[in-house]
């Protein structure tokens, strides 16, 4: 049966097949967000974690990082939000922007289906921020501390 406005006319023919194409696991070496340092295992060498453990580290290292400062990474790379967190603007409009911010940095990941979710803490120049990543690898609570001047 069709789908067009015209039953004589086949859409079929021109639908898209809109097969996803598959990922490659993704692969981060460990890391200790305390110290800001890799992790090592009991022989000392580096390892690597895989899935949602990953993308942990990845949505880190895209939070933290000041985009077009560092030409290392693609202009997608990073965030815009650190001068943001410093300025003295109202909360609410401040949990907006750094929501935008947030989702701009993060959703151009092809492994992250959807960010919800979001809990701001503002204190002065440090922001707390809570949210859910569902990737495909399934749902995590994300949680990170945004600081004015800290790259």
């Amino acid at each position: 049966m069709s789908n067009s406005i015209f039953p004589f006319i086949d859409t079929s023919l021109y639908e898209e097949t809109a097969q996803e194409e598959e990922l490659e696991e993704l692969c981060e070496y460990a890391f200790d967000f305390e110290k800001n340092c890799l992790l090592k295992n009991e022989a000392g060498q580096n390892y690597y974690v895989y899935g949602n453990e990953a993308l942990k580290i990845w949505i880190y290292k895209a939070l933290m990082t000041p985009r077009y400062r560092h030409l290392a990474y693609t202009e997608d790379f990073g965030n815009e939000m650190f001068d943001l967190v410093a300025q003295s603007i109202d909360k609410d409009v401040l949990a907006l922007e750094l929501k935008r911010y947030i989702t701009e940095a993060l959703m151009y990941n092809e492994y992250i289906r959807e960010l919800n979710g979001f809990e701001f803490e503002i204190e002065g120049s440090k922001a707390t921020v809570r949210f859910n990543v569902v990737s495909v690898y399934g749902e995590i609570e994300y949680e990170q501390e945004m600081k004015a001047g800290v790259e």
